[in-house]
């Protein structure tokens, strides 16, 4: 049996092709009515503003019940973020910049085919590839 496995790993411009717009605290419940289905999935997001490109946070969903949707409200509402500190940089970016907040979103489906070999849970390669991208990415909140 062959242990081996083999992880495809993506540059930077194929983890954030095929951003959306996320809105900030009152925004936000206008943008989410056109977010389309990657957001009920799960896997790892990417927080970031373009021109010039900051890739401000990566993160993963957990557990059953948090899909994309949920975790990013949890970064794009003061109420939901309690104030943290992903939640504060995007805010004072935007305030800035005037420029919109964006994620990128690579589902489970997409990760699975990263992935050759071994057989792993969709949890493990999400944390594993979670920590890939964190070291490849340099995100500003997550190196520090």
């Amino acid at each position: 049996m062959n242990d081996d496995m083999i992880i495809t790993i993506l540059n930077r411009d194929k983890c954030i092709e095929n951003p959306v717009e996320i809105g900030l605290d009152k925004d936000w419940k206008v943008k989410v009515r056109h977010f389309d289905k990657r957001f009920l999935m799960k896997g790892i997001y990417i927080l970031h503003f373009a021109d010039p490109l900051r890739i401000i946070y990566v993160g993963k969903t957990r557990g059953s019940t948090m899909d994309f949707n949920t975790r990013i409200y949890r970064h794009a509402t003061e109420a939901a973020s309690r104030g943290s500190q992903v939640y504060q940089k995007l805010k004072e970016i935007n305030k800035e910049t005037g420029k919109p907040v964006l994620v990128s979103l690579i589902t489970t489906n997409q990760l699975r085919t990263l992935f050759r070999g071994k057989t792993l849970k969709d949890s493990a390669m999400i944390d594993i590839y979670e920590q890939i991208l964190i070291h490849s990415l340099h995100p500003e909140l997550n190196s520090r």
